[in-house]
């Protein structure tokens, strides 16, 4: 389904040569508490092939949207994250400050899951849109910014856009106001867009019309997209790679046809025949248990106390994130790494 239909694709140069992508290398994350630290994200190694779309999916309390933000370092205030985190050619943990702030101001945007949190009640949205643009390109001139916001609306979908830069964020539907979101992200020329649950709060049609509009930015723009979800029929089809995190840390990661097609974590299989649209008329699957609290993590694997495969070795070490039977497809399974044929593995599966 086309989200644009009507408007011409906005003109922009050709897309410039794609650069490194996203490299998470041991990245751990701990929060400060009133009962000393917590740790939130544990030993997380994830690949985001530049100009692609990346899933990062899991229940909630996993980690994907904490991983993401990490990647601009948008945490709450004391938190320390250790590792390597590099997002093209930068190096975000050695940002200072003031680089950083002009790294998220035009080369990373963030699309955050409540569009009406996003955007001032006060301001307009005309106005909010040509001061996101002129924090990106300080050297802009107003008119200049005015007409890039203008055509970055129409290229969205919003319906008469001149008119639409003078309404308020109350005087806009949700749908239309994620839309705008994505616009005021645009207009900086990002090269990452990140999008932490886009599309939870809105209905059934809406959720693919802005996810097909993704994809075709994706494609016209060479734009780098990160998309945490907690559902994965949301991003089936949409996504070129898909990373499934689970307590803090990766389970599974690879290409999207690979993992959805031939999972090799039995929390990946476990978390597809959960998925309603794979279930049909028959009675709805669910995962056994809850997830861990992250101050409470099982030793071993985080999964195998849910884990119908789950052998006595899941709880005596951390399993790490291997590719023992396809390239670029990793799992932090031990049962899965020792066995012969990842079907091996999942005897005993329901």
């Amino acid at each position: 389904m086309s989200t644009t239909a009507g408007v011409r694709p906005l003109k922009t140069a050709p897309v410039p040569e794609r650069g490194n992508g996203i490299s998470l290398r041991g990245v751990s994350v701990h929060l400060p508490t009133a009962d000393g630290e917590l740790q939130i994200l544990r030993n997380v190694t994830i690949d985001v092939p530049a100009g692609k779309i990346v899933a990062l999916a899991g229940e909630s309390g996993s980690g994907k949207s904490t991983a993401m933000l990490a990647m601009v370092r948008l945490l709450p205030w004391g938190a320390r994250v250790g590792g390597e985190l590099v997002v093209g050619p930068h190096e975000v943990t050695a940002m200072d400050a003031g680089r950083m702030r002009g790294f998220r101001a035009s080369y990373a945007r963030v699309v955050f899951q409540d569009p009406w949190s996003a955007l001032h009640a006060m301001h307009s949205i005309g106005s909010q849109l040509v001061e996101s643009a002129r924090s990106a390109d300080p050297g802009l001139s107003k008119a200049a910014a005015r007409e890039l916001a203008v055509a970055m609306l129409s290229r969205v979908g919003i319906p008469d856009p001149e008119a639409r830069m003078r309404s308020y964020p109350h005087q806009v539907s949700g749908g239309q106001l994620q839309r705008i979101v994505i616009a005021m992200a645009l207009v900086a020329k990002p090269q990452v867009l990140l999008c932490d649950e886009p599309t939870t709060a809105l209905d059934v049609t809406t959720q693919e019309q802005i996810l097909e509009l993704l994809r075709e930015l994706n494609v016209e723009m060479g734009l780098t997209i990160v998309i945490a979800t907690h559902d994965l029929d949301v991003i089936d089809g949409l996504a070129d790679h898909l990373v499934v995190m689970y307590g803090g840390t990766v389970m599974e990661q690879g290409p999207m046809k690979q993992v959805m097609g031939n999972p090799q974590h039995p929390y990946t299989w476990s978390l597809l025949q959960a998925q309603p649209k794979r279930q049909g008329k028959g009675r709805l699957l669910t995962i056994p248990g809850r997830p861990p609290a992250l101050d409470d993590l099982p030793p071993g694997c985080a999964f195998a106390p849910r884990c119908a495969s789950a052998a006595p070795e899941c709880s005596d070490a951390v399993p790490r994130l291997l590719a023992p039977h396809l390239p670029d497809h990793r799992t932090a399974c031990i049962r899965v790494q020792q066995a012969s044929t990842p079907a091996a593995a999942q005897k005993g599966t329901p």
